[in-house]
């Protein structure tokens, strides 16, 4: 009788430490506009200007959800007017910004342009990487994204649910750090 008491209490225990390792897995919004993506861009990267139209594309389908954007250029030589000037040509609305000092850089851990960062007003992040993936090495990419990696982690944490590929290598051009 001892034995099957000590089973039970013991899978009870591993049951609750499981429900407590799920929901801590789950993201937590406190509500909308607490989410954020971030776009690692370089206008002098052809990967960058490729992949504007679907940046902007993202930026459009999900700023209607609440989700707030941005564009960050972490090279010295980018000045605010070839930031404007970039945005503007892909007409992309979202707010463009030096990094000169890589502060961001250097907190979300980003190593080429573009790549895409999601958080929540916390900073804690949610999502690093490729936005997809179109490309597959440099120079490389195929006809049509297979695997839309920033789109489905942005879905899974407004439908509150995990994310399940929460990192992936970003092909582009290097960041100098």
């Amino acid at each position: 009788m001892k034995t099957r008491s000590a089973i039970i209490w013991m899978l009870g225990c591993i049951g609750f430490g499981l429900l407590a390792a799920t929901s801590a897995n789950r993201p937590s919004l406190d509500g909308p506009g607490n989410l954020k993506v971030i776009f690692f861009l370089d206008p002098e990267c052809p990967v960058s200007n490729a992949y504007m139209r679907e940046i902007k594309s993202i930026h459009s389908d999900y700023s209607k959800k609440g989700v707030a954007f941005e564009a960050v250029f972490p090279v010295p030589t980018v000045k605010r007017e070839d930031i404007k000037r970039f945005l503007s040509k892909y007409q992309a609305a979202m707010p463009g910004y030096q990094d000169a000092g890589l502060q961001k850089v250097k907190r979300y851990q980003a190593t080429v342009m573009p790549e895409a960062v999601l958080v929540n007003a916390n900073g804690e992040i949610f999502y690093r990487g490729a936005i997809d993936n179109w490309y597959y090495a440099l120079g490389k990419n195929r006809a049509k994204a297979t695997e839309l990696y920033l789109r489905n982690a942005i879905e899974a944490v407004l439908n509150g649910e995990m994310v399940l590929v929460s990192r992936t290598d970003a092909i582009g051009c290097v960041i100098n750090q």
